[in-house]
């Protein structure tokens, strides 16, 4: 009684552990430690892990190109898993190539359908209907002959939208996107909106009617091509 209420109680699992562990032979000691310093690592290793899961899943689900939002490559190949869309991906992608506008931009830039599906909770990609696939390919054209040449290189953040989605987003009932069309494009460079719209307008004017150039100029650097249409607005 008076050792215990002095100090700490002898039937402490700690003095009792401390008590076998000093009664152990060296050999038993080693291996005692081993199994400890195999269990700690152990433990890193999980703490490690979950950390790993844990800011992977914190990951924004999308980059940025001049301020727009773009899904991520992720994102795009879990919409490619998705049903049918990697064989009619390949498929568009193998027409383009032979209607000669393969390597106007990357394919999968072609299924944006804008920049703001989270905002309007839509999917970010979608796949045009084949019908529509033929109307890519002048205005593919004007973008690598005459656009880049103007202004350098460009980044898609809107092609084909469908109905649902272009409704929600606000956009015009006679939108081009819906017949894939029409692009929103922002260029790579760090060209001035003012030095953009006067290379732009020079452009529109330049290539005419004959061009059927349909061109748009929103906020920032942001700016819509098509070749169904010569207008401006």
């Amino acid at each position: 009684m008076g050792n215990q209420a002095a100090g700490m109680p002898l039937g402490n699992p700690f003095n009792r552990a401390k008590r076998r562990y000093d009664h152990l032979p060296p050999s038993q000691q080693t291996n005692w430690w081993v199994v400890v310093g195999v269990a700690l690592l152990l433990l890193l290793l999980l703490l490690l892990l979950w950390l790993y899961l844990y800011f992977k899943a914190q990951e924004k689900p999308y980059n940025e190109l001049q301020g727009y939002r773009v899904a991520t490559h992720a994102s795009l190949n879990q919409f490619l898993r998705q049903r049918r869309n990697r064989s009619e991906f390949k498929q568009l992608a193998q027409f383009l190539k032979e209607a000669g506008v393969g390597n106007a931009t990357e394919p999968e830039n072609l299924l944006r359908q804008g920049s703001d599906w989270l905002d309007i909770d839509e999917p970010p990609f979608a796949i045009p209907p084949r019908d529509y696939w033929p109307n890519m390919v002048a205005t593919l054209k004007l973008i690598r002959d005459e656009l880049v040449p103007s202004i350098g290189p460009v980044d898609v953040v809107s092609a084909f939208r469908t109905d649902h989605y272009n409704q929600k987003a606000g956009g015009s009932k006679k939108s081009k996107h819906k017949t894939f069309c029409g692009l929103d494009l922002v260029p790579r460079s760090n060209i001035s909106r003012k030095e953009l719209i006067e290379e732009l307008n020079n452009l529109h004017a330049r290539l005419g009617p004959e061009s059927h150039m349909g061109l748009g100029i929103y906020s920032g650097v942001r700016f819509h091509v098509d070749t169904c249409g010569f207008r401006r607005w």
